[in-house]
Parts: structure tokens; C-alpha cells; sequence
């Protein structure tokens, strides 16, 4: 008799599809879904009532230029509806879109190309907008130093422009607590420098900082500082649901309106699990699109006090990187930050294994310690978890791992 099948959420952006996983008889499994039914503003309220800012057709009064941050593809977010409703309003205020300078906020990562700055931005934005992908070693402005004593580079581009807004999700993060907010700017406009001493205490382990961590994170402290230091004015902060739609919009100043998404984004990613299931399954939708970003699939393994998997578990990433290994200047590959893979302390004593049928095994071995497996058919895992578990068992799944803010289920 043939076990349950797993629908996951597959390749954000590129593939947006639903892939079935079965599993062997004798599983059952325990689905650690994040919420659906929780709301905030729609957008049209969001920006109708701003959050300690002024609105966007005030900024935009005697204006000549506007510039936007936009958050990349490894972010959830939809940004086109975002996007053309803030240039509608620049337009009413009399700066159309052949002035407005939007930029795509990539920090260190990859810069996008046609296609994906569309399926990101819109074909609107990209079709009457002056577009960028940001660039961390060049044509940035010096704005001094920073309290911590970080150099303050930033996109120059953004900092000279009369109007400085910005759009991201605030989802969870295990540097900043949750994107969103004044992380547009740093690390998404900064040049390396600032960069990589921002990044070098997650790297040391000095951060001080922690997933949904937000008040007393010194590096969301220090992004903040540099966003408002490099002029940004207003966000707009987009909390989506596991299939990135989104559940709430808030429009307003960069930390007041921030920390309202926060809010709402810690209602809607908080699942209740019962951890020391026999497996683990980590799916890293909606970080999915390449291998460096699939670490944050262990975001929701991390954030609970006892192990999802019990002693002598197994642990399965499963991700599409319909993008291959990808790139980041920071922590890829012979990067500045980047170091070899090691064996994870907190899976000790559990196997993990791999499933990712767009990589290769040298791409793999970029991020995933030599001790662990790496497969490309899923009848692999299937034989994987018949011998370690004959009998099945229970298997915890987390369907957007890199969303999950998961707490232990109280006995009934």
C-alpha cells in the first residue's frame, strides 16, 4: 500500500509549480504550515494611511527625480503591483515614470536580467522605468561613518535622487531579525566595504543578533542607522504567505512601519511543532531559486530549543535552484566571507540528506559539508528512508522552511 504524498511549493519565480513527493508506506506526516488567514492593510489602505511618514504625493511635491530600492528575486515579494501603484502617485505629484530611477537593492547578490527584473518588477516598471541593478563596488557616495564606525557607502544614484523610497517582504531573517524596513539600504544599496563589516559578526558568531530578533539587534541597529543616514523616506513593507501573495501591506517611515509588518509577519509565520520526529523535511521555497540561499531553509530546524529530528533521524532539504549554485560577493565561493563547509553541530547525530535535481555535486559541495549526502532523483531519498526506517515513522515537514517561525506545541 502506497504512503502519503508531500505537495510542495517549487522554484519561486521561475517554475512557481506544486510538486508531488511520495513517501513509503508506514509515514505519516505532521505539516508545519504557516498561517493563511491572517491580514493587515491591503494596499490601497497602506498608502491612504502612512506610518509616521508623510504621504507619497507630498514627498513628491516640487520634486524633479524619484529613486525606488526594490528587493531582489531571492525575496518572496510580487513587487509590480507595489511598484506601479507608488508610481501612479509620483506621476499625480508631477515626476513621471521617465524620472523615476528604480534600483534592485542586491547587496552582494547576482544582478537580474530581463526576464526575471520582469517577473519581479512588472513589465510596466521595467518598460517605463529607468532600471538598475546595484553594483557594491561602484558609483557610490560617501557619507562618512557610521557610529560603529562602518564606512557609509551607498548607491549614489539613490542618495542624489529628491525622492528616496523603497519596497521588500518582511519575512524572517537570521542576521536582521526580518527583512524588510531600512535593510533595502544595507545591505541592498551598500558598497562591499560596508558590506562585509556589517556581515563579518553573523560569520564569528559576534552578532549578538537572531531570527525574529528585532529590538536589541545590533546589525538591524546599524541598518537602520545608514538607511536614514543615506535618505531613505518611506517603505513600503509587503508581509506575504507561503505562496509569496501578499497578506499585508504597511507604507511609512522606515522603522515605525517596519516594525507594524513585524507584527503581523510574527503571526503569520509562528507554527506550532512537536519536535523529535523520527524525520525532518526542509523545504527551502520561497529561497529556492539557487543553492547559496538554501542555508535558510535551517532557519526553522535553529529557531527551536529541541531538535525537530530526534537523535538517529533523518533530515531532507529538498530545493529546485532552477538557478544552479548562484553567486554572491560576499559569501560565495572564494569570497570574502565565504568558508569551507563543515559538519553542523546541531544535526549531529542525525543523517541529512540533499535532494536537489538542478545541482551538481560540485556545486553542492559549495555549501553542504562532505559527510552529507546529495541526490537528484527522489527515489533516492525513498531508499534512503527505507533502510534507516523500515517501519516509517513520523515525518515533521516544513513546506517554507525559510518562513517558519516555529514554537513548541503544547500537549493537548
Amino acid at each position: 500500500m502506497a504512503g502519503p504524498t508531500l505537495r510542495l511549493p517549487w522554484g519561486a519565480f521561475v517554475l512557481e509549480e506544486e510538486r508531488e513527493f511520495p513517501l513509503p508506506d508506514g509515514w505519516r506526516v505532521d505539516l508545519a504550515a504557516i498561517a493563511g488567514d491572517e491580514r493587515g492593510p491591503d494596499l490601497e489602505q497602506a498608502l491612504a494611511s502612512p506610518v509616521e511618514a508623510p504621504p507619497v504625493e507630498e514627498l513628491a511635491a516640487g520634486a524633479r527625480c524619484a529613486a525606488i530600492a526594490v528587493e531582489d528575486i531571492t525575496r518572496p515579494a510580487c513587487a509590480a503591483p507595489v511598484l506601479e501603484a507608488l508610481l501612479d502617485r509620483l506621476a499625480a505629484a508631477g515626476i513621471p515614470p521617465g524620472r523615476v530611477r528604480v534600483l534592485v537593492a542586491l547587496g552582494g547578490h547576482a544582478p537580474l536580467r530581463r526576464a526575471e527584473l520582469i517577473a519581479k518588477l512588472g513589465e510596466r516598471v521595467v518598460e517605463s522605468c529607468d532600471v538598475f541593478n546595484h553594483h557594491p563596488y561602484e558609483d557610490l557616495a560617501d557619507l562618512g561613518v557610521s557610529r560603529g564606525g562602518l564606512p557609509i557607502h551607498v548607491n549614489r544614484m539613490f542618495v542624489e535622487a529628491d525622492v528616496r523610497l523603497a519596497v521588500g517582504s518582511v519575512v524572517p531573517h537570521p542576521y536582521a531579525g526580518f527583512g524588510g524596513g531600512g535593510k533595502i539600504v544595507l545591505p541592498g544599496l551598500a558598497g562591499i566595504e560596508t558590506l562585509e563589516m556589517n556581515h563579518r559578526p553573523a560569520v564569528t558568531g559576534l552578532s549578538g543578533a537572531g531570527l525574529g530578533i528585532v529590538e536589541g539587534n545590533r546589525a538591524r541597529a546599524e541598518m537602520e542607522e545608514i538607511a536614514l543616514a543615506a535618505g531613505l523616506q518611506a517603505v513600503v513593507n509587503i508581509v506575504p504567505d507561503g505562496r509569496r501573495r501578499p497578506l499585508g501591506h504597511y507604507y511609512g517611515h522606515p522603522v515605525a512601519a517596519h516594525r507594524r509588518a513585524v507584527e503581523l509577519a510574527r503571526r503569520v509565520y509562528r507554527v506550532a511543532v512537536e519536535p523529535g520526529a523520527d524525520a525532518c523535511l526542509l523545504n527551502a521555497y520561497p529561497k529556492d531559486g539557487e543553492q547559496l540561499q538554501v542555508g535558510n531553509a535551517f532557519n526553522a530546524w535553529r529557531a527551536l530549543d529541541q531538535p525537530p529530528a530526534r537523535e538517529g533521524g533523518t533530515v531532507i532539504v529538498t530545493a529546485a535552484c532552477p538557478y544552479g549554485r548562484g553567486h554572491h560577493s560576499l559569501h560565495g565561493p572564494r569570497m570574502r566571507l565565504w568558508r569551507e563547509p563543515v559538519e553542523r553541530p546541531y544535526l549531529a547525530g542525525r543523517e541529512l540528506v540533499v535532494f536537489s535535481p538542478n545541482l551538481s555535486e560540485l556545486d553542492v559541495r559549495k555549501s553542504f559539508w562532505t559527510g552529507y549526502r546529495h541526490v537528484r532523483a527522489w527515489s533516492e531519498v525513498l531508499s534512503l528512508l527505507a533502510a534507516r526506517h523500515p517501519q516509517g515513522g513520523r515525518m515533521l515537514v516544513f513546506e517554507t522552511a525559510p518562513l517558519a517561525l516555529p514554537v513548541v506545541r503544547r500537549p493537548r
